[in-house]
């Protein structure tokens, strides 16, 4: 037994009190010092333990001087270190609490009692160690309470500082956090408060009490004062965030991503990543250089701006987002977990969040939740996430077993009940009302299947229940290796979007032609009585790397004389300068002032050069009088934004070849093909159909020649069609095909 009890909570919490007439001399600290210093480098354990014996005769004949207990405490303390066995740890701390008896006003004592209160094992039952934890009996709240006495007796002593702040923060309790904060404010006019690392913690902490303004001031203090420059600034970035300063904190976190990052720098920025980085990322990350981390982050975080079709920088601050809301409300009570069978997720490697948390920093706030509480089944939690195809709807179940604070990802829903009884419920007879219906049925409006197991009989049950379970574990694959931020509108603009591409001196270009239904719109009245349509748009031009190799973001207004009339459409053209190859391209539209807006993601690109042999533009199909036109210096070009055209009515057909000399002959086909059908499909005469035309097209100029051709519609059935153009060089053999889908309609076109 330890000869001293445990501090009580009211001493805990008791105000600091300055050092006493009894506080420890310079000499018994140097002392003290150099017996650390000496204990440390020793490393036979058989030497330290005949040691042990002979002080522990002396400490019989002089048990009131607390330096022998104190000594005895740190030979104990290094026999730990290096035998691992936890009596030497717990034989530690009652000789520490000893001399702590003695000399209460004396720090020492109480931060090596912290200390050894830490590396105390912990208990192997993780039920009774949780229990300990919410009691305060664990190590880690006698840690906490030690090194607060010892900042209570010397506000000076740092390290006890230091160890205070970072115990309270691992414990995630807010007395001790008070503590910690009360202490470091203490210091604050101590030599102390001039040491980076005191400032560091203080920062921390202040910012975990919510006291953000006093967190920047004391990080700002800790560069200023010779701290690591690039842990400082993320620890500002962090701090900006909190207080709603996205700009600023996405600046702070480059510019400090920009400086030489030691160590622990480097683990906060890898940090930062891991809950959404795959293990490819991570060692990307480690086999970064440290003058090289800005460059790699600016590509880490920018790939996923541009995957979601987001702004620069908007996905790290929705990261920073997500990491407080699971701070708040998914962080584990315990670090201690354990599994059961039917928990098909395992991150052993962090103890900070449970399931749900993991998935919230990966995928943000679910589209819809569910709960079902009966005292039959553990406590339960589903949420979906709404996606479009290829992709598809994820479900995530989370249940909590044992420990009601640790959800953990099931692979169905019916694993809410315990594993035998799942099993039960799985065999081919039908599903009992009750209990098992209600939970069921709570999960309606997430997915179909959910209802039909719970209203169905027996027939086809086992299929179901297996479908069902398959759809789960696939989320959970793809939940817990993918990460997303999908752009989302209160209401749709429903954008309709076709681009083409052409050659220019230098590059290429891209061109998107677009339309938005009037009656997805807002209209605003402006002086004279005119109406507004502010709209903006942005083109996001990536590569298979998600690079960035093009982008337009603008602001347009479009004026009428009054509100656009149901049934048409505002439509506009915009060009994007890109380099020659294969991309994609994001179209986002956005009603100012109003939650609305369209996007259209991953458009295939292929940018032509004027210069890397024959080949060709995109095709341009237009339709005169459709209100919209491609203004060029040789002559406007009509555009068709909404792709259709009317029955009986013609097309206009413009492209450009390019990489042959003046003068040269082209043999070119245009075939006109209902979706899905053949190339060839008869005479130019018997059209039913379809349309072929033959001809010979000749470059008007070297490397380039621009064509335009008139293709009647008369006689095709509404539907959709093909388009295709086939191109050969008579000289080379070379062939070049290029294709467009449009629409034949027996309505009216706007």
């Amino acid at each position: 037994m330890r000869a001293l009890a445990l501090v009580s909570l009211s001493l805990f919490l008791a105000p600091f009190a300055p050092p006493s007439a009894h506080a420890q001399s310079p000499a018994e600290r140097a002392r003290l010092d150099s017996l650390r210093t000496a204990l440390t480098a020793e490393a036979d354990s058989s030497a330290l333990l005949a040691r042990e014996q002979r002080r522990i005769a002396v400490a019989r004949q002089n048990r009131e001087d607390p330096m022998i207990h104190l000594e005895l405490g740190g030979i104990a303390y290094r026999l730990g270190e290096l035998t691992g066995a936890d009596k030497h740890f717990d034989d530690a701390a009652g000789e520490f609490e000893w001399a702590a008896e003695l000399r209460p006003d004396w720090p020492y004592p109480w931060y090596w009692l912290g200390r050894a209160e830490l590396a105390v094992g912990e208990a192997s039952l993780i039920p009774l160690q949780n229990l300990r934890e919410v009691l305060g009996t664990d190590p880690l709240s006698k840690a906490a309470r030690a090194f607060a006495r010892a900042a209570r007796a010397d506000p000076s002593f740092s390290q006890a500082l230091v160890d205070l702040g970072t115990t309270a923060l691992r414990q995630r309790i807010a007395p001790r956090l008070e503590v910690a904060q009360r202490a470091l404010r203490l210091a604050a006019g101590t030599p102390a408060s001039e040491q980076p690392v005191v400032l560091l913690v203080r920062g921390r902490v202040e910012r975990e009490s919510g006291a953000h303004d006093s967190a920047l001031a004391a990080f700002r203090a800790f560069v200023a004062l010779g701290g690591d420059p690039a842990l400082g600034g993320l620890e500002i970035a962090r701090s900006q965030m909190a207080v709603g300063q996205a700009h600023s904190a996405v600046a702070s976190y480059f510019a400090a991503a920009g400086q030489p990052a030691g160590d622990s720098a480097r683990a906060e920025f890898r940090r930062e990543v891991r809950w959404i980085a795959t293990p490819e990322d991570l060692q990307a990350f480690d086999a970064t250089p440290a003058d090289s981390l800005r460059p790699w982050l600016r590509r880490f975080w920018g790939r996923r701006d541009v995957a979601d079709a987001r702004l620069p920088g908007d996905r790290l601050v929705e990261q920073f987002r997500r990491y407080a809301y699971a701070r708040r409300y998914f962080r584990l009570v315990s670090r201690h977990r354990h599994y059961d069978i039917a928990e098909v997720y395992r991150d052993t490697a962090q103890t900070e969040f449970d399931d749900r948390g993991i998935i919230y920093l990966r995928h943000g706030e679910p589209d819809a939740r569910a709960r079902y509480t009966d005292p039959d089944i553990h406590a339960n939690e589903t949420w979906a996430y709404r996606r479009p195809a290829p992709t598809g709807d994820l479900v995530f179940h989370f249940v909590a077993r044992g420990d009601v604070q640790d959800y953990k990802l099931v692979g169905s829903l019916l694993d809410a009940y315990d594993f035998s009884t799942a099993l039960a419920l799985a065999a081919p007879s039908e599903i009992p009302t009750g209990v098992v219906g209600g939970l069921l049925l709570s999960r309606a409006h997430i997915a179909p299947i959910y209802e039909q197991l719970a209203r169905g009989g027996t027939a086809g049950r086992t299929s179901l229940l297996a479908q069902e379970r398959r759809q789960v574990q696939r989320s959970v694959q793809l939940g817990t290796t993918t990460d997303t931020y999908p752009l989302r509108f209160d209401r749709d603009l429903r954008p309709v979007v076709s681009s083409f591409a052409v050659a220019v001196p230098g590059g290429s270009e891209l061109h998107v032609v677009f339309a938005i239904p009037a009656s997805a719109l807002q209209s605003f009245l402006v002086a004279g009585g005119s109406t507004a349509y502010p709209v903006r748009f942005r083109v996001v031009v990536f590569d298979s790397a998600r690079q960035v190799v093009g982008s337009v973001d603008t602001l347009r207004v479009f004026r009428s004389a009054g509100p656009l009339a149901s049934g048409s459409f505002l439509t506009e053209q915009v060009v994007v300068p890109v380099p020659p190859g294969t991309y994609q391209f994001h179209f986002v539209a956005e009603e100012l002032n109003a939650d609305a807006g369209g996007l259209v993601p991953g458009q295939p690109v292929v940018a032509p050069a004027a210069d890397r042999g024959f080949g060709a533009s995109d095709l341009v199909l237009g339709r005169e009088g459709s209100g919209l036109v491609w203004r060029r210096r040789e002559g406007e070009v009509p555009l068709n934004p909404l792709m259709r055209f009317p029955r009986e009515g013609a097309l206009e057909l413009y492209y450009e070849l390019y990489g042959l000399p003046a003068a040269a002959s082209v043999a070119t086909h245009v075939s006109v093909v209902p979706l899905g059908g053949r190339s060839l499909l008869g005479s130019l005469f018997g059209r039913r159909n379809g349309v072929r035309l033959e001809y010979a097209t000749q470059t008007d100029a070297p490397g380039l020649a621009r064509v335009r051709q008139h293709i009647d519609l008369a006689g095709l059935r509404p539907g959709r069609y093909d388009l295709e153009l086939d191109l050969r060089d008579p000289a080379s053999g070379t062939r070049v095909v290029r294709r467009q889908a449009f629409e034949i309609t027996g309505q009216r076109v706007p």
